[in-house]
């Protein structure tokens, strides 16, 4: 049966407020990450091996969630979600070294890869029309969530300010996640055949069997498209993960004050983009607007790393382009897997999740044998690298219309 329209509403708020919880307690790293490093002394080997256990968390937790959205839905794969992401954020207050902070940060972000199937499945059942359009306003929220996360972190934990440690940010994050458990608990989340209040209802069609997710991992093109979105996750989470850094060791600026700025200037940017260029994005179409955004950045970054400090004005411009990556990729992905969607965008994700780390932890080690300099630098290299690839897609693999 299709969903009723009040049913339909429910889950748009849910998953909209779900980004939001999301993009919050994610990139109060920002501020986080390097304060995390100078209390334990940590070294950028290790600063690297923490982000990129945390990645790989994630993209096992992505897998994970695959398994239990094939089999049990995506209400189950939501509640494990909240469940883990309020262990993590409130074990975190009681950890004192690197590795246990580390390891209650890898709750937290097991709970990111059980939500972002979660929100991803479930938006490829919804969204059934301008999916682009939709997919970046679903993401406009999380970019919202991005925004107030570290400039909030930075406020509290400014020496001038309140002055709160990193582990109170992490704790006062709970009510926000409470607040969405309880209608993630009450809704009725669709079936597997469930689509939009519009769908048509079961029975005016033939019924065609749904892929289980083994059977998505073993489609080449899902490990296609899983790569080139471990390429644009790696690029996106530079900017939050080793921007603050580099402007701290390279430029001696306080990552609570200019780093949390810098950040959080990234991701207004960011935030606008996905909230205004989905209409866009439905008139160019989906691949030139990819291939598009991509050369902006590439100039973006040669003109940002030429200014030295002064490129602290000129990088958080990259949020507005970098904003349409994984949102319209997304798109193309629902357009092309058809009716199995929902099982081999998750394959997707889990795929760009073991990509991400991977990039992620060759960063730190950029840093250390290379300098300070070179982690955030490379982020050129990679958006380099995407576009051959996205040329590729729009040739062989992108729906015609796209």
């Amino acid at each position: 049966m299709s969903l009723s329209r009040k049913t339909y509403i429910l889950l748009l708020i849910l998953i909209n407020g779900t980004m939001f919880l999301f993009g919050f307690i994610e990139n109060i790293k920002g501020v986080s990450y390097p304060l995390i490093k100078a209390e334990f002394n940590a070294s950028y080997d290790d600063q690297g091996k923490m982000i990129s256990l945390l990645s790989v968390g994630y993209t096992f937790f992505c897998v994970a969630a695959g398994f239990i959205l094939a089999r049990f839905g995506v209400k189950k794969v939501y509640l494990l979600g909240f469940t883990l992401i309020l262990t993590g954020l409130f074990s975190i207050y009681f950890m004192r070294g690197f590795w246990g902070a580390a390891a209650s940060l890898l709750l937290v972000f097991a709970s990111f890869g059980l939500f972002e199937i979660g929100v991803n499945g479930l938006a490829s059942q919804l969204f059934t029309k301008k999916a682009a359009l939709l997919m970046n306003i679903l993401h406009f929220f999380y970019g919202l969530g991005a925004v107030a996360g570290p400039k909030l972190a930075g406020i509290l934990t400014d020496v001038n300010g309140p002055g709160l440690l990193w582990r109170h940010i992490y704790l006062f994050s709970i009510p926000l996640a409470l607040l969405f458990l309880i209608p993630a608990g009450l809704t009725k989340f669709p079936s597997a055949e469930d689509n939009g209040p519009d769908a048509p209802r079961s029975g005016q069609g033939p019924e065609q069997k749904r892929v289980s997710f083994t059977g998505a991992l073993r489609d080449p093109l899902v490990w296609i498209f899983g790569f080139t979105l471990g390429l644009m996750m790696g690029i996106e989470m530079v900017s939050a993960n080793w921007g603050g850094l580099y402007f701290q060791d390279v430029y001696g600026m306080d990552p609570r004050t200019r780093g949390a700025s810098f950040v959080s200037a990234f991701f207004v940017l960011f935030t606008i983009s996905r909230l205004v260029s989905g209409f866009l994005i439905e008139k160019i179409g989906y691949m030139l607007s990819l291939m598009g955004a991509v050369l902006f950045m590439l100039v973006i970054f040669s003109a940002g790393f030429s200014l030295g400090a002064a490129g602290i004005y000129v990088l958080p411009a990259l949020g507005f382009f970098i904003a349409i990556l994984w949102p319209t990729f997304m798109a193309v992905g629902i357009g092309r897997f058809g009716k199995d969607a929902a099982v081999k965008t998750g394959g997707m994700i889990a795929i760009g999740g073991l990509t991400n780390a991977l990039i992620q932890l060759s960063i730190g080690y950029i840093n250390r044998y290379m300098g300070a300099a070179w982690g955030y630098r490379s982020a050129f290299v990679f958006s380099l690298a995407l576009l051959p690839v996205l040329f590729l897609i729009r040739r062989r693999a992108a729906p015609p219309a796209y």
